[in-house]
């Protein structure tokens, strides 16, 4: 008889469970895109992201992490970036950049080469000491003027190697053509 009243109470449980869960279901549904509320990155986001972006080493170099709000959503993302020197077209300084920015868990990686012609190339690798990255807020004008752009983040995420002027990026909610949402500026 104990059993019975067992089995009765965890189905009435259960039930109410699932009534919960639909409703729940049905309001998340009904709310718009640009109003979810995300989830900050964690470190074991960060560091799945490099493993799939970067391979299953990326996580042993040694490597710097910047733990703030870099795309204007009110929600911790995370960006690591640390020394790449097992690419065959030399050393590169690659920045992850994981966010959950509309609660989607998102990553682009950029490889950002020494000594090379690209515009956002760094001028010197020292071998004594990667690049430092940081983070630094602008103010709307200079977005706009300077920038070109007054919808990006005005929260850059710059990569200075201390002898070129600093390659910074920048999100944007629209995507590039290629996807990605990190825009690229040289100041």
């Amino acid at each position: 008889m104990k059993n019975v009243a067992m089995i009765r109470f965890a189905r009435s449980l259960l039930a109410g469970f699932a009534g919960v869960f639909l409703c729940a279901t049905a309001l998340a549904d009904e709310i718009p895109a640009d109003h979810v509320v995300a989830n900050p990155v964690t470190a074991s986001d960060l560091y799945r992201e490099m493993r799939v972006q970067a391979g299953q080493n990326a996580a042993l170099n040694r490597h710097q992490v910047l733990v703030g709000d870099f795309t204007c959503d009110n929600v911790n993302d995370q960006i690591v970036g640390w020394m790449d020197r097992d690419n065959p077209d030399g050393p590169f300084f690659d920045v992850l950049m994981v966010t959950r920015h509309g609660g989607n868990l998102h990553s682009e990686l950029k490889q950002i080469p020494f000594e090379q012609s690209e515009q956002y190339a760094l001028c010197i690798d020292d071998k004594t000491a990667p690049p430092v990255m940081s983070w630094q807020i602008n103010e709307t004008d200079f977005m706009r003027d300077v920038i070109g752009d007054g919808e990006l983040c005005n929260i850059a995420i710059r990569i200075d190697d201390f002898m070129c002027d600093a390659p910074q990026f920048f999100w944007s909610n629209t995507p590039a053509g290629n996807g990605e949402h990190w825009m690229f500026f040289r100041n």
